[in-house]
Formats: structure tokens, C-alpha cells, sequence
């Protein structure tokens, strides 16, 4: 993998967003996770929540960067932050997972 052709510039936790084809705004309450789908681990940009009822059980909704339509809000960040986002990108690059498609593991986990 390329390093610097694979490098997303997360949003901060916090932030509020409309996916492509949603209804519901989310809101992301976690970056770059490894999932176990299919047996095989995938990796997600975003782990997010319906906005404004929040967590609600474990049905959080797992989803990319190039899946965001719309930012209605941008949470909090500083220097923390974005060297998070560095160790984010740096662990995809070392682990060289391949992004996760959100719709089959929303089909796995009988959300569709």
C-alpha cells in the first residue's frame, strides 16, 4: 500500500454527518476499527451512532469516509487529535486490512 494514497483526514469525534442513501444523522463516536466480518477482519473509518437518540444497545452503524454526503457538524480538534488520526492511518498501513463494505456487515448484523 501506497502510505500517502491511503491517508483519510478524519473527522473528529463528535462530528455529526449524513451518509449517502441515509436518512438518519449519525454521529461518529469512533475511528478506524477493525471488525471481524466473514471471518475476515475489515477495517472501518467510522463508528457512529443515530443523532439525536444515541447509543442505543450495540447498534452502532459502521460506515467509510467516501460514504459521508453531507458534515452538518464537526466535533472538537486539537494536537491530540490529529496525531490520533497519524496512528489511525498508521495502523491501516501496517495492518494493510481492506476497508469493510457498511452494507454487508449491517446484512450480517440483521439491520437490512
Amino acid at each position: 500500500m501506497n502510505s500517502t494514497e491511503n491517508r483519510t483526514e478524519y473527522l473528529p469525534l463528535g462530528s455529526v454527518v449524513r451518509l449517502k442513501g441515509g436518512v438518519k444523522k449519525l454521529m461518529i463516536i469512533a475511528r478506524g476499527l477493525a471488525v471481524k466480518l466473514d471471518g475476515e477482519e475489515k477495517f472501518f473509518d467510522y463508528g457512529g451512532v443515530q443523532y439525536p437518540e444515541g447509543l442505543s444497545g450495540d447498534e452502532i452503524a459502521y460506515f467509510n469516509h467516501d460514504g459521508i454526503l453531507k458534515t452538518v457538524f464537526e466535533g472538537y480538534s486539537d494536537e491530540d487529535d490529529k496525531i490520533m488520526v497519524e496512528a489511525i492511518n498508521e495502523f491501516r498501513d501496517k495492518r494493510g486490512l481492506e476497508k469493510g463494505d457498511p452494507y454487508q456487515m449491517n446484512k450480517e448484523k440483521g439491520r437490512v
